[in-house]
């Protein structure tokens, strides 16, 4: 069995003390590692999902690799970058830290699955999309795996969740990605972030995973945006070497916006 936690939309401030809809980021994904390190101090990798960094800072980056070696974690660490991210600073500020703190890597074989992660960040969108480079790469890794179970992890969902307006910024070439999904029958599971809000759901015979922000929760099922009145958390997921995965939440106490009919955009 490997252990996997997926920790997804922090939207960090440079500024420590920075709020966003009125709770304080940096608090609460300080919380929410500090609850997954006491329930699961061994995890055998660390997914990072998108819209780690709300200002897509250099300094708010290296904020993030500074949080996670305030624990021993001596895991193998992986990006999904999502619609806030800014590329080349992350690539330039975060991806050398964990490669030299941690073991970090976009393909990771375990021993009874391998974990592969895209990403969906398309320049100047809100919502996502594989780029032709992205495609032909993951089409290439699970050529070459053969029958190895195998998890994907992106950021903005490839399926509908049932939020109009959520769905409207989903991954918007997700034909594309399940072309490829179709023809590699070892891809066991998609696990996403983005939604802000717990999802599981199957879809063509591939389960769906959704993960809670470490922030700002999304109230399922809303045609236009609302947030919901529960707490930050994060997902785990048990690797079973049969191909089966067990998976759960994880929430951290406190936390839910002071207002929550606050609607506007951030």
């Amino acid at each position: 069995m490997s252990l996997v936690l997926h920790f997804s939309d922090s939207h960090l401030y440079a500024d420590k003390l920075g709020e966003l809809k009125g709770i304080c980021p940096y608090d609460s994904f300080r919380a929410v590692l500090s609850h997954a390190y006491a329930k699961f101090p061994k995890p055998d990798v660390i997914i990072l999902g998108g819209d780690m960094a709300q200002d897509e800072s250099a300094p708010t980056y290296r904020m993030v690799v500074e949080l996670l070696r305030e624990y021993d974690w001596q895991v193998p660490v992986m990006i999904s970058p999502g619609n806030h991210a800014n590329l080349s600073i992350l690539n330039a500020s975060l991806i050398p830290y964990l490669k030299v703190l941690f073991s970090y890597s976009e393909h990771l074989q375990l021993p009874s699955w391998q974990v592969i992660t895209v990403s969906t960040h398309e320049r100047g969108s809100v919502g996502g999309c594989l780029s032709d480079r992205e495609l032909s790469r993951l089409n290439t890794l699970l050529s070459a795996s053969g029958d190895l179970p195998t998890l994907i992890a992106l950021h903005h969902h490839p399926i509908p969740v049932g939020s109009r307006w959520m769905d409207a910024i989903g991954l918007s070439n997700r034909q594309e990605l399940w072309k490829i999904i179709h023809a590699f029958p070892q891809v066991k599971a998609l696990l996403c972030g983005h939604i802000h809000q717990h999802f599981d759901a199957v879809y063509e015979g591939v389960r769906v995973l959704g993960s809670p922000s470490t922030c700002v929760q999304f109230t399922p099922g809303e045609d236009d945006f609302a947030m919901d009145n529960i707490s930050p958390g994060y997902r785990w997921l048990k690797l079973e070497e049969d191909g089966a995965i067990r998976t759960g939440i994880e929430r951290v106490e406190g936390f839910i916006p002071p207002d929550l009919s606050n609607t506007d955009p951030y």
